[in-house]
């Protein structure tokens, strides 16, 4: 791997393996054996999707694999920060944890989510750290109020990634110099309509 690429390979493992523990764990806190059997079949398909393109990126120097590993890397952080974010709304009810020592978790998991795509780039200054701690700070404490509403975990969870994915879509048009109004503002009108109308259909508890 290091005499055919610059990138730094342990971010590689980053991505699948929080997506592996995030949804073993969602699998844990959910009672449907079908969406659990799904859940299972998601796991085994990312992480044989993401090695699969991993060998062929260093095995053959494919650069456009570089491209589908960043997108793996996006879809899958999005779907991690969705099960993550719902076990961490979901485990007061079956464990008497602290929320604190929840959302110290949650903390610790949103710095790998986004600091990936940092490490990928292979930007990592004082500047992008100070973003990451920033965007990390942001999302925890949106997923602090949320815990306050009565709303089912999944919709808590799916509410919190919405707004992840967007924190993410912000920091890499930052590092690629493409933070626009223009491209910033389809994203962000979709993101509070999907959160509007998730809050005015989900049933409250």
């Amino acid at each position: 791997m290091k005499n055919r690429s610059q990138k730094f390979w342990p971010v590689f493992i980053i991505a699948p393996a929080l997506f592996f523990l995030s949804f073993s764990f969602y699998s844990a806190i959910i009672t449907s054996h079908f969406w659990m059997q799904a859940i299972f079949l998601l796991i085994v398909w990312y992480v044989f999707y993401f090695l699969k393109n991993i060998y062929y990126f260093y095995s053959f120097g494919a650069p456009e694999r570089e491209e589908k590993l960043r997108r793996l890397m996006l879809s899958g952080s999005f779907l991690s920060a969705f099960a993550v974010s719902s076990v961490l709304f979901g485990l007061p009810i079956f464990l008497s944890w602290s929320f604190l020592l929840l959302l110290l978790m949650f903390i610790v998991i949103c710095a790998a989510l986004f600091g990936q795509f940092l490490i990928f780039s292979g930007r990592t200054d004082r500047e992008q750290i100070i973003f990451l701690a920033v965007n990390t700070l942001v999302l925890s404490e949106f997923a602090g109020v949320l815990f306050l509403l009565p709303l089912n975990f999944n919709i808590l969870g799916l509410l919190t990634a919405v707004v992840f994915y967007f924190l993410l879509l912000i920091n890499n048009w930052r590092l690629e110099n493409r933070l626009t109004y223009h491209n910033l503002k389809w994203p962000a009108a979709a993101s509070i309509i999907i959160s509007i109308l998730l809050l005015l259909t989900a049933r409250w508890l």
